[in-house]
């Protein structure tokens, strides 16, 4: 499909969708009583002072956690953490410049301390037995961006500055575009998401995994209530307002070419992995419009079942129900 009909539908649609967004904004549970406590731990400087093996060994043994899952369990694939590898890091030509313009860009992260606190108290409200995990910011010659465990969030805020920064992430521009300070909250709680969405393995359709990142967004739109749904997708303003304005043109490609039902790895790297566009579609149509697509089915399925909770939908294996009880369909021209 080219440019020339991608964007055929007038933007009022996308205002009449905002205003029903905002409609919904009295839905939003009062959390104000519940009590959080959050630490956050800054190790971009400490990592930077790093001069030596023995200094290298001193800073692992001092944050073990960070040792054993931030830079290299991704790397080794064991408890095995060399320290050299560590002692680089800190003697690296960019660390100071990318601290610095961490320090700069980010400072204090008051605000982003501000939304992690308010998000914590609205998973403390949907899931009582959340406890607050420690936050650990550091700079990491762009090796990682977020990682998460039971106990810890480990941030890499060089990727976070993206197009702020000097350096770039090695990452393609299409990917590395989208990041900046807005989106660290939003890529937490999307991360955690994963610890209450419960999946169908054997079930290897597309359509299984659209309505997996479908739940994974609406968890994260719920906790968030406030956050553009750009922000929590990972797409620019542009991307999400051309996929609400197309919608129509998005869901008959899927149903003409038989797509939920998909099983080969192809489709899934056409339609839900990272990708520039999805040219099958348009010229300016996103990549990943397949997760957009789910997250849509998820929503309808909410909006038509009411007394269906957050915590019912993320325990929901069944996507054949979701999709088929959901009542999806674009809006009429």
């Amino acid at each position: 499909m080219s440019l020339k009909i991608w964007r055929i539908i007038a933007p009022s649609i996308v205002a009449l969708w905002l205003l029903n967004a905002c409609a919904d904004e009295g839905e939003v549970p009062d959390v104000s009583h519940i009590p959080v406590k959050l630490t956050l731990v800054r190790l971009e400087e400490e990592i930077a002072r790093i001069s030596s093996q023995e200094e290298a060994k001193q800073f692992l043994d001092k944050y073990p956690a960070f040792a054993n899952t931030f830079l290299f369990r991704h790397r080794w694939g064991d408890d095995a953490v060399p320290i050299s590898d560590m002692l680089r890091l800190g003697q690296s030509q960019y660390i100071d410049t990318l601290v610095m313009e961490a320090k700069a860009y980010f400072g204090d992260m008051a605000d982003i301390r501000r939304e992690l606190e308010q998000a914590f108290r609205m998973l403390k409200y949907y899931y009582p037995e959340f406890r607050e995990p420690v936050i650990y910011t550091i700079v990491t010659g762009y090796s990682n961006d977020l990682t998460l465990t039971d106990s810890a969030i480990f941030i890499g805020l060089d990727y976070f500055m993206g197009t702020a920064s000097r350096y770039h992430s090695p990452d393609p521009h299409y990917i590395f575009k989208h990041y900046r300070k807005e989106l660290v909250v939003p890529a937490i709680i999307l991360m955690l998401s994963a610890n209450y969405n419960q999946i169908n393995q054997s079930n290897q359709t597309m359509l299984n995994q659209m309505i997996t990142y479908g739940k994974a967004y609406e968890f994260t739109s719920r906790i968030l209530p406030h956050v553009p749904d750009s922000l929590i997708i990972r797409y620019t303003a542009k991307e999400i307002e051309d996929c609400y304005d197309n919608q129509h043109i998005i869901w008959a490609h899927f149903v003409k070419n038989n797509l939920f039902f998909e099983t080969s790895l192809i489709a899934a790297k056409r339609y839900i992995e990272q990708r520039p566009h999805t040219f099958e579609i348009g010229d300016e149509c996103p990549g990943r419009v397949g997760t957009w697509l789910g997250w849509q089915i998820v929503r309808a399925y909410m909006k038509n079942h009411p007394e269906i909770t957050l915590q019912q939908l993320m325990a929901e294996r069944d996507v054949q129900k979701i999709f088929e009880t959901s009542g999806y369909r674009p809006p009429e021209q």
